[in-house]
């Protein structure tokens, strides 16, 4: 009885450290004050770096959960992994097993039948909620898009219109209840009303094609019938879908509809190009007629629209954990082989058993589970944005693959349209079928070919204390019945506004600076998919060369993707300029006798092995973190994340620096750019990145969706936007300007540069 009292103790003397010359890093009260679960002690830990070995970790806790299994993930995929994972889950439902599957509503939208099977299957112990559902504002916005007016209204003024359509929604609005609470309160709504379930399903499906056909329709197809989501559809409502089928064929040939679609679809292409590209204010007033002013509050709302569940977590049973990089997808658990797609991620998580702190873990899930401000059930999402329209046009294109020509394809889809509507019975029946299939072949085809050699893994010290950090979108300090979803973080306002991680990252840097000594130099390694800080991580980056802080005893390595390699080319553009600034405020500002080292390397394309990294893994000194977050805008201003801080874990940091160093002195693999960015004039660079975005336009086939006229406005807001990244960054670090100024400007880049 002793020991228990005793382990708290120990464990809080863990984490202050064991330095005697100097204070080695972080004080456990400022890791407390962030962390949403600390200390967590461990019975045993390893880091996982090999894809394989990190699903059969997650597949293999499923299989053996006896209580519990709570999941977070951005990405859920219905591919053949991802089907075996998802069978144990249901099986696991089915032996009593509570399971519990938060997940982003943009990425998994199109997976909302393969969500209600799982329910369905599940015998009610398994249920699926989907983050950031679109708040009030933006469904009003929906219903005013697709709302039309009355005869009088309409051949009267514009502003006529308008005002009997906002007299309607807000009598339509008014009283609103979601759980037995004013919807307004919340900022929510489950309303479909006209075509505006319509709208937004094309939204998050990403078919501009139907956002146009809401928008022009108007009224005159009501598909509110559709919205209550049961797990059948009546004759009248198949019917209905048959009449919008052949509604949108007849509308695609209409000159409005095809200026809408394009619109919408040139949406969908720059969205993630930043604030230059992607003008929030033109995604409703531009890019569909909308003839009035948007309020600050609806903009800030579109703004975020885009606000993902980013964390990656599987929990069982309140004790044993497994999160790092890795969505639960074929690209993150697989090596490359003829199951795998376009990418193939070489990726980090950590497992662990824990013996304390688990049950802090699960209440920090709670917390994002039940924040129905931005968390929706199935069965919501099936009220406010039904998928019964695009799924079935999706089926309707499947039964025309075979047909060669266009004209052919076009008549054999416009029949299906009109004939065919599968019922949400039908189309769970289908995704179980294919997950049946997937899973199989995942079995029988991929499973045997898994080399039987134990694989590189890297044990975490018995002794080193985890605490689970998280960027949330609210305060966490707030009791649950006063949480307020929080947009982003002014600089300087990290931890107030729920930017837990990105607050600790800030106050590492001079704690490693002040940990440093000639005889225990110390590394921080920044080994991420993605390397485009926000400005203010960049400034202080820069206090590590400017004298502010001693860092002379410090090395700063960063080692991120290429152009070659990434699966975000747009990150790299840009990021691009913000490293040209920063070199040079290395070159002509920093202070030689306290600054500290800093490398910049990149992997190189490797075509024998097609690898993109996807790992976010920071080594601070003596403090290892491993997780969700990367080192960019978006991490910090828009999305949740998790990560695990691992302390005194000495036997650990080794193995991985040295890891990390082999790839470093590997020139197959990796390529160090300092002289690049040194010596390349800016407007070569500039030339450069132009040729790479119109390469990048001509892949996807965006060019030939843009005019002329197009074409030179996006070049030139290209351009404009990579200046911005330049600018921006050198007044966030200018040592000239006010610390107002700088923090001024810190907040205008991370404005304009969150989407990415």
């Amino acid at each position: 009885m002793k020991t228990r009292f005793l382990a708290p103790l120990l464990l809080a003397l863990a984490m202050t450290g064991c330095a005697t010359q100097k204070q080695a890093g972080l004080s456990l009260d400022t890791v407390s004050q962030a962390a949403s679960a600390v200390p967590l002690s461990i019975t045993e830990a390893q880091v996982i770096t090999d894809n394989d070995a990190a699903f059969l970790s997650k597949l293999r806790m499923v299989r053996n959960a006896q209580r519990s299994i709570d999941m977070m993930y951005y990405l859920y995929a219905d591919d053949h992994s991802s089907s075996v994972l998802t069978s144990a889950l249901m099986d696991a439902a089915r032996r009593g097993v509570t399971v519990r599957l938060l997940v982003d509503y943009h990425s998994n939208y199109k997976h909302l039948d393969l969500f209600s099977l799982m329910e369905k299957e599940g015998n009610g112990n398994l249920r699926v909620r989907f983050y950031n559902r679109p708040t009030r504002n933006i469904i009003k916005d929906a219903v005013y898009l697709t709302m039309g007016c009355s005869p009088e209204a309409a051949a009267a003024k514009p502003e006529a219109c308008s005002n009997e359509k906002f007299a309607a929604i807000d009598k339509l609005f008014a009283d609103e209840v979601v759980s037995g609470r004013p919807a307004a309160d919340r900022n929510i709504s489950n309303l479909a009303i006209g075509n505006s379930g319509l709208f937004l399903s094309g939204l998050y499906s990403k078919r501009g094609d139907v956002m146009a056909l809401a928008v022009q329709s108007g009224q005159q197809i009501d598909i509110k019938s559709l919205e209550g989501g049961a797990s059948s559809t009546t004759p009248e409502q198949k019917e209905q879908l048959k009449r919008l089928g052949k509604a949108y064929w007849e509308s695609r040939t209409g000159t409005p509809f095809q200026r809408l679609e394009s619109n919408a679809e040139l949406f969908f292409a720059f969205t993630m190009y930043g604030g230059q590209l992607n003008p929030i204010k033109e995604t409703v007033t531009s890019l569909l007629p909308v003839d009035r002013k948007l309020s600050d509050d609806e903009l800030r709302d579109w703004d975020h629209l885009t606000d993902y569940l980013h964390h990656k977590l599987l929990l069982a049973d309140g004790k044993e954990l497994q999160m790092g990089g890795r969505n639960v997808e074929n690209s993150y658990h697989m090596r490359p082989n003829p199951l795998t797609s376009k990418y193939v991620f070489m990726d980090t998580d950590i497992h662990a058993l824990l013996s304390q702190g688990g049950d802090a873990v699960a209440t920090a899930f709670d917390a994002l589970w039940n924040f129905d401000t931005m968390v929706a059930s199935l069965a919501e999402v099936r009220q406010h944005a039904p998928n019964d329209f695009v799924v079935t046009m999706k089926y309707a294109e499947k039964a025309c693959v075979g047909q060669t020509g266009k004209d052919e394809r076009d008549a054999c889809v416009s029949k299906e349209l009109q004939e065919t509507a599968p019922s949400l019975d039908e189309r769970m029946a289908d995704c179980r079928k294919t997950m049946e299939e997937n899973a199989r072949a995942y079995n029988e085809a991929y499973l045997p070919t898994i080399p039987k050699q134990p694989v590189q893994t890297f044990a975490v010290d018995s002794g080193s204390v985890l605490a689970y950090l998280e960027n949330l979108p609210f305060n966490k300090a707030l009791p649950p019945e006063k949480r307020l979803r929080t947009y982003g973080a002014p600089a300087g306002q990290e931890a107030d506004n729920g930017k837990y991680i990105h607050d600790i990252w800030l106050k590492e840097i001079p704690a490693v600076c002040a940990a440093a000594t000639p005889d225990a130099p110390k590394r921080l390694i920044l080994h991420n998919a993605y390397f485009f800080p926000a400005a203010n991580l960049t400034h202080e980056l820069s206090r590590m060369v400017n004298g502010d802080y001693d860092c002379s005893n410090v090395t700063v390595t960063v080692l991120t993707n290429s152009i070659q390699t990434t699966d975000l080319n747009v990150v790299n553009l840009a990021a691009r300029h913000v490293l040209k600034a920063f070199t040079e405020f290395y070159q002509q500002q920093s202070d030689p006798a306290k600054r500290a080292k800093f490398d910049y390397y990149e992997y190189l394309p490797r075509p024998d092995e097609p690898l993109s990294l996807h790992s976010k893994v920071s080594v601070f000194g003596d403090d290892v973190a491993i997780g969700s977050a990367n080192a960019d805008v978006r991490s910090f201003m828009m999305d949740s994340n998790n990560v695990m801080l691992v302390r005194n874990a000495p036997g650990f940091l080794t193995e991985y620096t040295a890891f990390v160093q082999r790839l470093l002195d590997d020139p197959a693999r990796t390529k160090k750019l300092n002289d690049y960015f040194a010596t390349t004039p800016r407007d070569a660079m500039l030339q450069e990145d132009l040729a790479t975005f119109r390469q990048i336009l001509a892949k996807y086939g965006v060019d030939r969706r843009l005019d002329e006229e197009q074409r030179k406005e996006a070049e030139t807001r290209f351009i404009q936007m990579l200046n911005d990244a330049y600018e921006l960054t050198r007044g966030s670090i200018d040592t000239a300007s006010t610390s107002g100024k700088r923090r001024e400007t810190q907040d205008t880049f991370n404005g304009e540069f969150k989407p990415i």
